[in-house]
């Protein structure tokens, strides 16, 4: 999914950079691919590609199941109820379709890896597939860069003229976050292709000749764009947001402290080990040496951290829904909104039964038949239990 995955999966998983001389005197991808699966490694380590082949399998089913399900919820509750719910919600519900949508290319990744990176599902997938997830990928981060700043900026700017523009600079913010996540991935999606060698593989496949400096242009734009500009916002706007909570006096300004503390370290535990191996990768061999253990080690869990850089597709509806008591109130609205119309249904029926009982004995009884109520009328939404009790019994019966 990445420069790094390319020279990973193209390249055999004992890749260790020789001499600069030689690398130089290299002048096309055959060449090169010769050099790197013949040329004698300085060190040699034991590591089970099967073994790792299984973990990421696991690991992409669990987050594509639990990702899929979170997702969807806080779409459908964000949705229903974006007329009532915080102006902010819009934020919320679009990185939920971001997340959903790198969730949706889950199940390509997870059986790539399984299938040891071959491609079977041609040359157009092959890049769509990858400019679907890197545009997702960014609007995902980009919307949270936009709800951290927006909520220290309501919070601190109630000015009238903020209160009558907000919605619409909200949804111009959001079109535009939609656009230029679908712009940034274009050099390097441009440059991903279909490699048909022994078995077809999905590659980045710059010019050989500007490959590296293509490498690294690409890498230091998703490493800048991705977390480097990101980071210190999603840092300084929580942190002004959790101290001007703190100075209100506001009894939920530890709870938002410590929210505050996840979203970064969420962020930072998603994003940091992906950039610094992408980065390192990147610069290995035509930059930087690194030594031959660090650079098999790098290599073999690239994938591994790739994989669990997309928990923040689990962890992000919990923490910035499910961890919301309004969130929850709205989904139960939700989900109970359904109830009532089945349970009144039934209730009716009961209501019915129970009157026409109480009508037949009175009959008897009395022998003269009084006059019918009609069943009540039972609301369609309700957080409580409808009434279930019968029918008021006629006159006739209350007089005897």
């Amino acid at each position: 999914m990445s420069v790094a995955t390319s020279m990973g999966s193209g390249f055999s998983e004992g890749v260790t950079a020789g001499p600069a001389n030689d690398i130089r005197e290299i002048h096309n991808w055959t060449e090169l691919l010769y050099f790197f699966n013949h040329t004698l490694p300085e060190c040699h380590m034991e590591l089970s590609e099967s073994t790792k082949r299984v973990a990421l399998f696991i690991i992409y089913l669990a987050i594509f199941v639990v990702g899929l399900v979170e997702n969807l919820l806080v779409i459908w509750v964000n949705w229903r109820c974006s007329g009532r719910a915080g102006l902010l919600s819009l934020y919320i519900l679009n990185m939920a379709i971001a997340d959903l949508g790198i969730v949706l290319s889950l199940p390509v990744w997870m059986l790539e890896v399984t299938l040891d990176y071959t491609w079977l599902w041609g040359s157009f997938s092959c890049r769509f597939t990858h400019y679907f997830y890197f545009a997702n990928m960014y609007s995902s981060i980009f919307f949270l860069v936009c709800l951290s700043i927006d909520r220290y900026v309501t919070l601190t700017h109630a000015s009238p003229s903020w209160q009558r523009h907000q919605h619409r600079v909200r949804r111009a913010v959001c079109a535009g976050v939609w656009v230029l996540s679908a712009i940034i991935p274009l050099p390097e999606v441009v440059h991903i292709q279909l490699v048909e060698s022994s078995e077809p593989m999905c590659l980045f496949m710059a010019p050989f000749e500007t490959y590296s400096t293509w490498a690294l242009a690409v890498t230091l734009s998703t490493t800048v764009l991705g977390f480097l500009l990101p980071f210190p916002l999603i840092l300084i706007f929580n942190m002004l947001t959790a101290c001007r909570l703190r100075q209100a006096g506001r009894q939920e300004g530890r709870r938002h402290c410590l929210l505050v503390c996840a979203y970064i370290a969420v962020f930072v535990i998603c994003w940091l080990p992906y950039h610094v191996t992408l980065l390192l990768l990147t610069l290995h061999g035509t930059h930087v040496s690194l030594h031959c253990y660090l650079a098999h080690v790098l290599y073999f869990f690239y994938d591994v951290i790739d994989c669990f850089s997309m928990l923040h597709c689990v962890v992000n509806p919990i923490l910035y829904n499910f961890l919301s008591p309004s969130f929850r109130d709205r989904l139960l609205s939700a989900v109970v909104h359904y109830l009532p119309k089945v349970q009144a249904r039934a209730d009716r029926h009961a209501s019915s039964s129970s009157s026409s009982t109480q009508h037949s004995i009175i009959i008897t009884k009395e022998g003269t038949q009084p006059t019918v109520a009609g069943p009540h009328h039972q609301p369609s939404l309700s957080f409580h239990a409808p009434n279930t009790s019968p029918i008021s019994a006629p006159q006739s019966l209350t007089a005897s």
